[in-house]
């Protein structure tokens, strides 16, 4: 290995979810605070799983190694006891203190990039063109470009100002109106 083999120029100066605090702001202000847009972590799975439970599990039927005192040695090797670190991004607004409007999660480990995201179905066709759920996106860049473009898209546009005119109309009740 050769010394000039790597790089000490930090690129990637934010983790994914700085990032998104970043961008989010964005939507706060240009809102006057109407619509927030939030991330928080988030302790649930993001990728459709399947779940056993019962009898059967209790059982050890799922544990076919153990039962027959084998291990597969190269599921040990890789990445060991990596941070999970996972989140939910979503809009609030103003006066609609149950209403929460769920964009995306994101994912990523011990190491910031690559990012997993799991966007809205609606919002993935508005930023590739296709029903893509899943990206994995490799610089805070290319995230920073995503967000832009989602946060910018005519779906959370024309929603921001629905959750506007809701928030006024809110705003409003007991108001008198003439």
């Amino acid at each position: 290995m050769q010394k000039g083999t790597f790089t000490f120029e930090l690129l990637d100066k934010y983790p994914p979810d700085v990032v998104f605090k970043n961008s989010l702001k964005q939507i706060e202000e240009s809102t006057n605070g109407y619509v927030i847009g939030n991330i928080e972590k988030y302790n649930r799975f993001i990728f459709p799983y399947t779940k056993t439970s019962g009898i059967l599990e209790a059982l050890g039927f799922f544990d076919v190694q153990s039962k027959n005192g084998t291990s597969d040695i190269y599921s040990k090797l890789g990445e060991q006891d990596a941070e999970q670190n996972t989140f939910e991004v979503f809009l609030t607004a103003k006066e609609l203190e149950h209403y929460k409007y769920r964009m995306m999660f994101i994912e990523y480990s011990t190491i910031s990039y690559p990012v997993t995201v799991v966007m809205n179905e609606e919002l993935s066709v508005q930023y590739t063109g296709k029903r893509n759920k899943w990206f994995f996106v490799e610089s805070m860049k290319e995230l920073e470009d995503m967000i832009d473009k989602v946060i910018n898209s005519s779906i959370i546009v024309s929603l921001i100002q629905n959750l506007i005119n809701e928030s006024l109309r809110q705003e409003a009740k007991g108001k008198d109106v003439i």
